[in-house]
């Protein structure tokens, strides 16, 4: 979802409020967003509003879903992890995985 849009969803719901945006780490800032039937306040990074539908944000802001449903797992490395812990390098190698043209073709 693009920033503009999430900006637009949240300041036109009935019981959002956005607060503002944490700068606290340059390379992960995040947004702010208080929901005041339950008093929840979530912040969530940028770079997870990018990828969500606004369905599953709005689940994560109002309490019906676990913020989890937010962070990006892979297994490029072996293993599942989450990718907020990777290097820069890292980050790279996946994007690059993700440009792959993968098909399975029938052979006879």
């Amino acid at each position: 979802m693009e920033l503009l849009e999430f900006y637009e969803k949240v300041e036109s719901h009935a019981e959002l409020k956005g607060i503002g945006i944490d700068r606290a780490e340059a390379d992960k800032p995040c947004v702010i967003v208080a929901h005041g039937k339950s008093g929840l306040t979530t912040k969530l990074p940028i770079a997870a509003i990018e990828k969500a539908d606004w369905e599953i944000i709005l689940d994560v802001l109002t309490g019906k879903r676990e913020p989890l449903a937010l962070q990006h797992m892979t297994r490029v490395v072996g293993y599942f992890s989450r990718v907020e812990n990777w290097n820069q390098s890292k980050i790279g190698e996946l994007k690059d995985r993700h440009k792959g043209n993968y098909a399975v073709t029938a052979t006879v």
